[in-house]
């Protein structure tokens, strides 16, 4: 059995439109509609009027001569359009900005992108590599497969760990960043160490967490070295390993002398 337009109530309609927005397919939302409500599903066509209403006036509700609220900013034809030519042009725009530079409502801007397969890819922070670089990797994974051959527990005996500077300049945070496109396009971006700012450091082994701690200060290699001895390796030895680990470091400072 279908049932009518007129049958459905408010909840209704919103789970249909909810639904059809995550599958993007009719059939699914009957069935999602019928575990949901143990009743007969909506036709096809009662989805669609129900989704175009939405799209055009902007409210699930029955229409009435001279309704009050916000009237819903136009998806036509060629404000889609902007849209995608906006996209082309400036693909690190977020859907914010999106929305505020041609008017129309954030979520109309997300479907518009989503019907227009684009994806949202978040870049990848990178650090600058000298030429010698991509060659010292090479030799490490070498020698880190040698000595997992030759100990089985040697994994045990790492202590990965890394910073994040926490600062106040406008350097880049790749949780705000977007780059919009139809495939993924690997987008990069550069970050250099040791800025001046906050430093949160932290270690990281199969046996255990190390940290955070937080340097106050610029990080140098004197109160870097002062970490690891006051409380770094007291830490690692008590929780992580008695004996010799490994500490591999990622672009500390050198001490000077």
């Amino acid at each position: 059995m279908r049932m009518a337009d007129n049958q459905l109530k408010i909840e209704h309609k919103i789970f249909i439109l909810k639904t059809f927005w995550k599958v993007e397919n009719k059939a699914k939302v009957q069935r999602r509609f019928t575990r949901k409500f143990h009743m007969d599903v909506p036709s096809r066509p009662s989805i669609s009027r129900i989704i175009a209403k939405f799209d055009e006036h902007g409210t699930l509700h029955n229409m009435r001569k001279g309704r009050s609220g916000r009237k819903r900013s136009s998806t036509s034809p060629t404000k889609e359009q902007e849209v995608i030519d906006n996209v082309l042009n400036s693909p690190r725009k977020s859907v914010r900005q999106l929305s505020r530079e041609t008017g129309i409502p954030k979520s109309n801007v997300h479907r518009i992108l989503k019907r227009s397969q684009f994806k949202s890819s978040i870049p990848s922070l990178v650090h600058a590599l000298n030429e010698d670089d991509p060659d010292r990797r090479v030799e490490f994974c070498e020698w880190y497969l040698a000595r997992c051959a030759g100990d089985d527990e040697f994994p045990l005996k790492i202590v990965w760990s890394d910073e994040s500077t926490f600062k106040l300049n406008g350097s880049i945070n790749r949780h705000n960043c977007t780059y919009w496109a139809t495939e993924n396009p690997h987008v990069t971006e550069e970050h250099h160490l040791n800025l001046s700012g906050v430093t949160v450091w932290c270690g990281l082994s199969a046996r255990g967490l190390i940290g955070p701690f937080f340097f106050q200060d610029t990080v140098t290699g004197l109160n870097y070295l002062n970490m690891l001895q006051e409380f770094a390796m007291p830490r690692i030895q008590k929780t992580i390993w008695r004996r010799r680990v490994f500490l591999p470091e990622d672009g500390a400072p050198p001490i000077a002398t």
